[in-house]
């Protein structure tokens, strides 16, 4: 009795002993119910308060000693897997610290009388400070919610008993989990798959940075630019105006291991800037194109404007740049760069070639508005250096001597003189495809030429107004590629060497070094910003998947246990050891769940990384080893783990504060329905499904192609959020559908004899809110596997349509002069003979795209005109996106028959739209003639102008194997219209530079690896300038999609973790519900159902769930896919715009019934084995025994 006053009325009268205190609140680590007094949790504070930094030291010096030993052993899934989790020793260690911290904290809160969720105040402004109040009072002096007064008693054991005694405990509760196997499996699942999930796409994203550095280099040409350290001027030094001893130094930077090509470039001035925000970034300019001069081409159709400059970038200069190259530039690494965007003629080879030819290459845009080709003279190129400048102070004064022109940027506030200058008798080797931005410093898509058109005299003039620069190529197989932080560090020791040194005989040139790597590395920084977050954005669902499972799974544990733990209260088990009982065994459970999530899934991150389409996975050049830092590490054990205890301690708190008899009775309150909430979460996510759909069809009914909805932030958001509320409010409201199940079968099918003995026992079925979960359970991971498959394999297929469209055919060929199609057959059938692959032994079908230049009659712009030549359907891939209409035969039919069409800027030169579908364009083509010579012997020029009439049959997007952007310029006739234009036999004596070749089948692998090895021979072969094949850009493009997006290796992962989690989950979770309807089925056979009755309607009323679910989870699926799609054609868009794709191709969504079908049937054998086993079990059982209540 007096025991009972003394732990009800009366705080303890002395205070714990400090270490007593430390002891008693390692052993209680975790535990988050019962009190803690005053003295106990200061104590313990105090103690933590010194330990806490000692063990922050100490980590970094541990760290340091594992990541060195490592470094020594050098195997990527050994660190991986071994020293990265090692080097988390300490740092564990000051986990548990803090969790013991932690756990009194929320013991000392419930001696106060308060709730231990006071702890999220700890951030909060000002509320922070209330805390501490707290904890510094005095406790309640009675029993409370949380349990009797703390007594302050000492636990009688020594510090060494408790730690052996530690080892056995964890052992009982390992033991314990292992016998409940059943109840603790959907727990294990759940962390499992969280930590799986949740480590994966954090790692992903850090390998993702490693990666993605490798993979945005190989498009940019020059690494860095070194310029004179000192501005011109006639106090200026370490500056050289003769540009080959400044070319020397070359010689010298080469020396460096890091260099490993290097040369004098005209271009842009010196860049100098001393800080962040200083206007050396944007005064200095480069050199602009003004004007060309040639008989050959319309350069009056070219615009030397430049706009995308500004799009790009800081606003530096918005007009056309040039550069002239001197003789580093030619060969080696810069030359090898250069050559890789090719895409018409030849690189020159040596800085002699380039001299020798007086060799331009012009961008691809350029040499399409001018309709000018390789080895087309150029008879004088007009370009322009600046001579000074003026801020915008100095304006008002302007210039003291300009011997050009001023020009005002009114972007970037600045004046400038500039100075004309021209080079003569310039001949086109190449014309290459322009790449989206880059890095803005050298500013993008220039026109090249070589230095040697210059004279000295001009070389002098550049040199001293500050146009002379060398570029530099650095080893690549050098730079880090860990990560970008990795990188940038080595960049800024690259940078330090160059500056810490001066250049040739004298060693009095000082340099400035600009490394154009680190501006690209900021920028992708940026993008994998954006990329992190549409990833982090995809994996959502598989996430809510996975605590779904969770705490799901904890549910039925813990009721599974509900009858275990009111039957250890009656012989004496207090509510302290019992909750400590159970979150052992859910520690150990949850704690090895994360252990082997994470670490199956840093396993499993570079082979994610290595998708190249959905479930497909090729290795990549790039190594990569991903990790993760202690922080991530501790946040994924702290969210996973921690979730796990934390809901298992409120339900088990719960649980022991029901009555005993209620317990036994198995009775508990029931929640109110929130319905409603359900409904109007499903509801959003109908709507969104539903504007998704008529955006993408171009409208229905009353609606027009914006949908129902015109604001542009609202359709935004509902875009974003529509597909999640769509998924969770679809599995909650169509979850009780398959729950209902069996009423359901029982209403149509009811009336059969295979029914009609058991109709009276499914009278109830459905009822269970175990049964729904289960219903629910099977909706969420068959409608994420339904929505991985299908954006899987539409992923695929974009980049197979991709490839169509940017080869063409089977190979693309391009020669260095037009050739007649014999002689381009015969070199390619020598390419055929000399690669000696099985898969192609001749040339099934060939064909060319022709181009001319026309005029719309009565107007004077000319057109681009493509021909297509009958049957160039067999060879070229045609895309039903590309052209008017979905039959390519049809389309063809036309164009033979004296139609074209028009690509988007064609049709606003020709001024025609949708409506004039069916409207003639007369069309006039122009042929020159040499008429001899007049009596002054100047030549005569003949001109004969044939027109044709045409009918215009719609839009096209793209010509297969031809840029989109310069389709966009183009219209497109038959052959027919051609020998009309250009007479009957233009078409025998048709030659051309680019040829196409349909081989084999390149859907096949062994067809896609025979083209690979082709198209090298081909490249090798006489005459060719390039060679383009479907297997090698296929590759490309898949590399490519896995990369930029992340989702092929995330949604085969997000694929594979749900069909798993599907076929796990409808074991565990229906292994458990019937395990909780053993008592049923006894009774079942009490009243005289015998066994196979029993097996029918257990059998009926689970197929009948699962059956309804499983087809409620595809159809929920789908319809979350159409609602995902204009999420991932905006980021698509995005990329393949970032990428300087030739052809964007719409998602068209991909339906795989095959793949479905497969997953399906597994969860259905699934469902059926564990049916027949926990069935069986229950049917063995001693009658007597269950009805009793064991």
């Amino acid at each position: 009795m007096m025991d009972f006053f003394y732990e009800d009325d009366h705080r303890p009268e002395s205070p714990m002993h400090p270490f007593e205190a430390i002891k008693k609140c390692i052993v209680k680590t975790g535990d988050l119910g019962g009190r803690a007094s005053r003295s106990e949790f200061w104590n313990f504070f105090w103690f933590y308060l010194i330990l806490a930094p000692i063990l922050f030291v100490a980590d970094i010096f541990y760290k340091i000693m594992i990541l060195s030993l490592s470094s020594l052993v050098g195997i990527g899934l050994l660190d991986t897997l071994f020293f990265v989790p090692l080097s988390y020793l300490v740092l564990f260690t000051q986990l548990a610290l803090f969790y013991s911290f932690t756990s009194v904290t929320v013991r000392r809160l419930h001696d106060l009388g308060r709730s231990g969720w006071w702890l999220i105040s700890t951030p909060i402004p000002l509320l922070n400070f209330v805390l501490p109040f707290f904890l510094v009072q005095e406790g309640e002096y009675n029993k409370n919610e949380y349990g009797s007064v703390p007594d302050n008693n000492p636990i009688n054991a020594s510090i060494m008993e408790i730690m052996y005694a530690m080892p056995d405990n964890m052992s009982m509760a390992f033991k314990s989990a292992w016998k409940g196997r059943e109840r603790v499996l959907a727990v294990f699942a759940g962390v499992f798959l969280a930590s799986l999930v949740i480590t994966t796409v954090l790692a992903y994203s850090a390998g993702l940075n490693g990666a993605f550095l490798q993979f945005s280099l190989q498009d940019e040409i020059f690494d860095g630019k070194v310029d004179f350290a000192d501005d011109p001027g006639q106090d200026s030094e370490g500056r050289t105006n003769d540009s080959l001893l400044w070319e020397t130094a070359c010689s010298e930077l080469i020396q460096m291991d890091e260099i490993s090509d290097c040369g004098l470039v005209f271009g842009r001035q010196g860049v100098r800037v001393s800080g962040f925000l200083d206007d050396g970034a944007i005064i200095p300019q480069p050199l602009n194109a003004v004007g060309v001069t040639s008989t050959v081409g319309d350069w009056n159709n070219v615009s030397w404007e430049y706009p995308e400059a500004y799009d790009s970038g800081p606003p530096i200069n918005d007009k056309r740049t040039i550069r002239f190259y001197g003789e580093g530039i030619w060969d080696g690494d810069l030359g090898e760069r250069h050559s890789n965007r090719v895409i018409y003629g030849s690189w020159p080879g040596s800085a002699e070639e380039a001299a020798s030819n007086r060799s331009i290459i012009l961008p691809s845009q350029i040499a399409g508005k001018a309709g000018v080709g390789v080895n087309d003279t150029l008879e004088s190129l007009t370009f322009s250096y600046t001579y000074d400048y003026l801020g915008y102070q100095d304006i008002p004064s302007g210039f003291d001597d300009c011997p050009g022109y001023e020009y005002f940027n009114l972007d970037s506030g600045f004046l400038y003189c500039q100075v004309n200058m021209t080079v003569y008798d310039l001949k086109v080797a190449a014309v290459y495809q322009e790449g989206g931005a880059g890095n803005p410093t050298l500013l993008f898509n220039p026109i090249m030429v070589s230095a040697s058109v210059l004279n000295d005299s001009q070389k002098l003039t550049l040199m001293d107004n500050d146009h002379g620069y060398l570029g530099i190529a650095v080893d690549r197989n050098q730079l880090p590629s860990s990560s970008t932080s990795a990188a940038t560090k080595w960049l800024d020791g690259l940078k330090g060497e160059i500056e810490g040194s001066n250049y040739t005989i004298g060693n009095d040139i000082m340099v400035e070094y600009n490394d154009l790597i680190s501006g690209s590395i900021l920028f992708l920084e940026l993008l994998l910003g954006l990329i992190s977050v549409f990833d982090y954005i995809l994996m959502i669902p598989i996430v809510i998947l996975s605590f779904s499972v969770l705490i799901y799974g904890l549910i039925l544990s813990l009721e599974q246990r509900r009858r275990e733990i009111s039957i250890h209260r009656v012989i004496g088990g207090t509510e302290s050891t019992l909750g400590s009982l159970i979150l052992r065994e859910l520690s150990v459970v949850s704690v090895l769940g994360w252990f082997l999530g994470y670490v199956l899934a840093m396993a499993s991150v570079p082979v994610v990384l290595d998708a190249v389409g959905f479930m497909a996975f090729e290795k990549s050049d790039f190594r990569v080893v991903p990790t993760l830092s202690g922080l991530a590490t501790f946040l994924i054990f702290l969210v996973t783990v921690g979730i796990t205890l934390l809901f298992g301690s409120s339900r088990t708190s719960e649980f022991l504060s029901i009555e005993i008899d209620e317990g036994v009775r198995r009775v508990a309150p029931r929640k109110r329905s929130r319905f409603w909430l359900h409904l109007l979460v499903f509801f959003v996510g109908v709507l969104s499904f539903v504007e998704s759909w008529i955006e993408s069809n171009g409208g229905f009914g009353p609606w027009g192609p914006k949908g129902i909805n015109s604001n542009f932030i609202v359709d935004g958001l509902l875009f974003l959020f529509g597909p999640f509320f769509l998924w969770i409010g679809g599995a909650l409201v169509l979850g009780r559908i398959g729950a209902a199940g069996p009423r359901i079968f029982t209403t149509l099918f009811g009336w059969t004899p295979v029914l009609t003995d058991i109709k009276r026992g499914l009278r109830g079925s459905g009822s269970s809110e175990s049964v729904n979960r289960l219903a629910i359970i099977l909706l969420l991971t068959l409608s994420i596997v339904t929505v991985a498959a299908v954006q899987g394999y539409t992923g695929t297929l974009v980049d197979e349509r991709t490839t169509s469209a940017q080869t063409g055919a089977d190979l693309q060929v391009q020669f260095d002069e037009p050739i007649s199609q014999q002689r381009a057959m015969e070199e390619v059938t020598l390419a055929i003979q000399r690669a000696d692959v099985s898969e192609i032994d001749s040339i099934d079908y060939m064909t060319s795209v022709g181009d001319i230049f026309t005029n719309q009659k009565g107007e004077g712009s000319l057109l681009r005109t493509w021909i297509v030549f009958d049957g160039h359907e067999d060879t070229l891939q045609w895309d039903e996106q590309a052209i008017p209409g979905s039959d390519i035969g049809a389309v063809s039919d036309d164009w033979a028959l004296s139609g074209f069409t028009a690509g988007g800027a064609a049709r606003n030169q020709l001024d025609i739209s949708k409506s004039d579908v069916g409207s003639n364009v007369t069309l006039q083509y122009t042929s020159y003639g040499f008429g001899g010579f007049d009596s002054e012997m100047n030549p005569i020029i003949t001109s004969t102008i044939t027109e044709a009439e045409v009918t215009y049959m719609g839009g096209h997007r793209w010509v297969p194997g031809l840029l989109s952007s310069e389709s966009s310029q183009a219209i497109v006739i038959g052959e027919g219209t051609y020998k009309l234009l250009l007479g009957p036999s233009a078409v025998t004596d048709y030659t051309s530079n680019r040829w196409f070749f349909e081989l084999c089948d390149q859907s096949q692998k062994d067809c896609k690896n025979a083209l690979k090895t082709l198209g090298v021979e081909v490249s090798n072969g006489e005459g060719v300038s390039s060679a383009s094949d479907w297997g090698t850009n296929h590759e490309g493009n898949e590399r490519t999609g896995g990369l930029i997006f992340g989702t092929p290796g995330l949604l085969s992962l997000q694929f594979v973790v749900a069909s798993l989690a599907s076929i796990a989950s409808a074991f565990v979770f229906l292994s458990l519900v019937l395990s909780q309807r053993k008592k049923e089925l006894a009774i079942l056979q009490a009243i005289g159902a015998s066994p196979a009755q029993v097996l029918r309607l257990v059998l009926f009323e689970i197929m009948a769930i699962l059956l309804v679910s499983m087809a409620l989870g595809v159809i929920l699926g789908l319809a979350i896919s159409e609602s995902f799609n204009g999420f991932f054609g905006v980021f698509g868009f995005i990329f393949q715009i970032f990428l300087g794709q030739s052809a964007p191709i719409d998602r068209d969504l991909v339906w795989p019934w095959t793949e479905l079908i497969i997953v399906n049937a597994s969860v259905l054998i699934a469902v059926v084995i564990a049916l027949l086993l926990t069935t069986r079990r229950a049917l063995k059982s001693d009658l007597a025994i269950v009805l009793k209540g064991e």
